[in-house]
Order: structure tokens, then C-alpha cells, then sequence
């Protein structure tokens, strides 16, 4: 059973093994797939036999389907399992937790809310920890621009109260080996001003930034048009919404500062990171197991673009295994370069239920025009339908694009991918519109 915060116990033993083992050279470095897939498939059985005994979803939904714990083996036996989609969610968050569980004994998280409204999430202490311990992979990726077991000041453009911060919060008093780990950070807020951020960066002197890959691609726009004096940091992880490549170029070459992207949800904390090696995301597949289906939930080759499906193999509070993110990824087949054993995949712009639709033939997605509006070096995009006849493509042009040079060609994708009927209106705003929690979507249908 999950303890309550009143009432920490020494962190477990694996946490305290893996913590000693991706401080310096990373496990999953030394670890072979086969011998990466039997951690992963151990956890895989152990959360399925407990879904199965304590969850009332899992219970009801394997009975009807005549399925016992024993048929699940591995992950790809995950399968067999339905999809849970955020309406199931949101209609039955209750049959998600255990039957014995102690609402006060979880850590109760609210998600962003970008794919729907927002989902309460409960955490037990014994699975955020082993979430967490799998962060110091991508711990090790930044130590590498740091400095090894170096303690640092961090920055972050975030959201008062967000999920990571109740996280740190939590951690300082039911596990405070993990708490004193986390470097002392400075929030900003992702609708702050970015004359006041730099001010603040100015004041803090941070070692490394973290946010919103929007936010992070805004302040350096505004430093590089501005001129504005800006302290030297280390190295950059964004997260929650994408940092377009014009951004990250202007990041890492103007002001040579490394750039690396972390993939996590409120539902599961930490799901992949960008190793600096290689493209893509390495998959934290001992505590995430990442699945990529097609509309009709079947697996898609690699390579072909599907939705992700997550199953959070170490929380024991909301239980959720086939869970549909609302993100877009494909998978990379080809082992990395860094040599690690974990899977990778390339995070793709839009959600997996935004649609372009059109009067005759199937509707396109976003990330068909994604590729080549990131060809055109813009400083970011987003494309708003507000009927099937109008299509709004809104940019933000780098430093000097002319900009009906870009319209026409901005019109021309769009004839190409979406309609040859089709004239899109380009506008260039000062700004893009985000979502309440500070989110740039890519798509948009009002």
C-alpha cells in the first residue's frame, strides 16, 4: 500500500542502485537490449498482475476479455490490453486507482489540460521516486556540460504550481535523498515578460534552463533582436511544446549554448530524453513503455508516424497502461550512436486528434506541414482552421525574411498538401496564442 507524506521510508533499494550507477556512466550504457527488455518485461508483469488484483478497470476489462495476468509476459503483450483514452479517464478516474487506496496517501496532479480538460493523476511515493531515478539519465546528458555531481542553479519557464514543482515539493519531505539532488531553481513564468526574464536571469546567474521548448524559443528571439545582455549558461532542456529548429539554431550556433529535449507528461514523469549524440529521444522504457499505433490502434511500422501510447510501469496510484497521450511520434530503428540500449524515437508537431479537414478526401495532419515549414527557417508556426473552407497560417518570421516572399510560398505548401483549391491567409502576429497552461500548439480549431 502507498505511504502517506507524513510517513517516508528509506528510498528503495533499486532507486539507491541506480543512483550510485547514471551518476557517472549511465546503466543503460552497460546494459544490452536483451538484458534492458528483461528489467522492462519484469516490470511489465508486476504492474499488470497488480492491475488485474487492485485496479477495478483492469479487473473488469480483462475478465470481459478472458484474460488472466499470465497472458502478459512482455510488453508487446501489452496488446492484448484496450486502449485507455482521456475520456475514459475523465468518466471513470476513480476505477483507475486501487480499491484500497487512501486518496491522502497519493500526490495528486493536475495534467495541462491541451489535449481536453484537464485530469486529476495520482502518484504513489514509491513510483515517483523510480520515476525520478530514471531523470538521471538525462542528468548525466547535462553533467557533461556541468560538470560531474556538480551542485548548480537551475532557471525555469514554467507555470506556478505545475507538475514538477509539486513534485519537487513533495520530495523535500517524503524523500529528502532525492530532494537535496534537485538543484536550487528560479521560476519564471512562461507569460513573463521577456525583458523581465533576462532582468532575472541577470540577477540569478543560473548554470541551466529548463521549460517550455515555446518560451525558451521566444526569450532568445527577443535577446537576438533586442541585443540584450544575457548570462552565459551551460546547457538548455525544453520540454511540453516544441522548440522550432530555427530557434534551437539560433541557440546553439549564435550563442553556442547545447540544446537538449526531454519528453515527460504529468501521466509519466519521464519519458524520454535527447542523448546530443543522435536524433530522437531515447525511450525510458523500464519505467515507460512507449507503444505507436495507428486510428485504429494497431502498432505502425517504424518509421511511420502513429499515436503514443504510454504505459507507466512503476506508479501505483492512477494506473495507466495503453494510455493515449495525445502526441504524435515514429520510431527509429537504428541503434544511436551514444550506444545506449534504449529505444528512440522522433517526436512529431501536432496532436494525434488535430486534423486539417477538408470538403472531399480524407483530412491531413499538421505534421505533413510541418517539415517543409521548418525548411522555410521561420521562426515558429501555427496553423488555425476556423471552417473547412479557411485555413490561417500563422508566422513568425525570422530576422529579415521578407515577408511576401513567404506568403507565397507559406500559400504554395499548403496547395501542394492540403487543397490545390485552398488559398491560405498568411498573418505575421507579434505572437502566437497559447493555451491556458502556457502551450504553443502547432494546430488549432476554434
Amino acid at each position: 500500500m502507498s505511504r502517506t507524506i507524513e510517513e517516508p521510508e528509506t528510498p528503495p533499494v533499486e532507486f539507491a542502485f541506480l543512483l550510485s550507477q547514471v551518476m557517472g556512466e549511465p546503466r543503460d550504457r552497460k546494459l544490452g537490449v536483451e538484458e534492458m527488455a528483461a528489467r522492462r518485461d519484469e516490470r511489465v508483469r508486476s504492474i499488470v498482475r497488480f492491475a488485474h488484483d487492485s485496479v477495478p478497470w483492469y479487473g473488469r476489462v480483462m475478465r470481459e476479455r478472458g484474460m488472466l495476468p499470465e497472458d502478459v509476459q512482455t510488453a508487446s503483450d501489452l496488446s492484448l490490453l484496450p486502449d485507455v483514452e482521456h475520456d475514459d479517464l475523465s468518466s471513470s478516474s476513480g476505477d483507475f486507482l486501487p480499491r484500497d487506496a487512501r486518496i491522502e496517501s497519493f500526490v495528486e496532479l493536475k495534467t495541462s489540460g491541451s489535449s481536453g480538460a484537464p485530469r486529476t493523476i495520482y502518484h504513489d511515493v514509491e513510483g515517483m521516486i523510480a520515476g525520478w531515478a530514471v531523470k538521471l539519465r538525462e542528468r548525466a546528458v547535462r553533467e557533461r556540460h556541468l560538470g560531474r555531481l556538480k551542485k548548480y542553479r537551475s532557471a525555469s519557464l514554467s507555470l506556478e504550481g505545475d507538475s514538477a514543482q509539486r513534485v519537487r515539493e513533495h520530495f523535500r519531505v517524503s524523500a529528502p535523498a532525492v530532494w537535496k539532488l534537485i538543484p536550487e531553481t528560479r521560476r519564471f513564468s512562461t507569460f513573463e515578460d521577456p525583458a523581465r526574464v533576462v532582468e532575472g536571469l541577470a540577477e540569478w546567474q543560473p548554470d541551466h534552463l529548463s521549460g517550455y521548448g515555446s518560451a525558451v524559443g521566444r526569450l532568445f528571439r527577443y535577446v537576438a533582436e533586442t541585443g540584450a545582455d544575457f548570462p552565459l549558461l551551460k546547457v538548455i532542456n525544453y520540454s511540453s511544446d516544441s522548440l522550432s529548429g530555427t530557434e534551437r539554431r539560433l541557440i546553439e550556433e549564435d550563442f553556442g549554448i547545447p540544446v537538449h529535449g526531454v519528453y515527460g507528461a504529468t501521466e509519466a514523469f519521464s519519458i524520454g530524453f535527447e542523448c546530443g549524440e543522435d536524433e530522437g529521444y531515447h525511450v525510458n522504457e523500464d519505467a515507460t513503455f512507449v507503444r505507436i499505433v495507428d486510428r485504429e490502434g494497431r502498432d505502425v511500422k517504424p518509421g511511420e508516424p502513429g499515436s503514443v501510447l504510454v504505459s507507466n510501469l512503476v506508479n501505483r496510484g492512477t494506473v495507466l497502461l495503453n494510455y493515449r497521450l495525445g502526441d504524435v511520434a515514429a520510431a527509429i530503428p537504428e541503434p544511436c550512436a551514444c550506444g545506449r540500449s534504449l529505444p528512440r524515437i522522433r517526436l512529431l508537431e501536432g496532436r494525434d486528434n488535430a486534423w486539417i479537414e477538408r470538403p472531399h478526401g480524407p483530412p491531413v495532419h499538421p505534421f505533413r506541414l510541418s517539415g517543409p515549414l521548418n525548411r522555410l527557417e521561420v521562426g515558429r508556426w501555427q496553423i488555425v482552421q476556423p471552417d473547412i473552407d479557411r485555413l490561417v497560417v500563422r508566422v513568425l518570421p525570422a530576422p529579415g525574411q521578407d515577408r511576401s516572399k513567404l506568403a507565397r510560398a507559406v500559400q504554395a505548401l499548403v496547395r501542394e498538401v492540403v487543397r490545390p483549391d485552398l488559398e491560405a491567409e498568411v498573418e505575421f502576429p507579434v505572437a502566437l496564442d497559447s493555451t491556458k497552461s502556457g502551450k504553443v500548439l502547432s494546430f488549432v480549431r476554434p
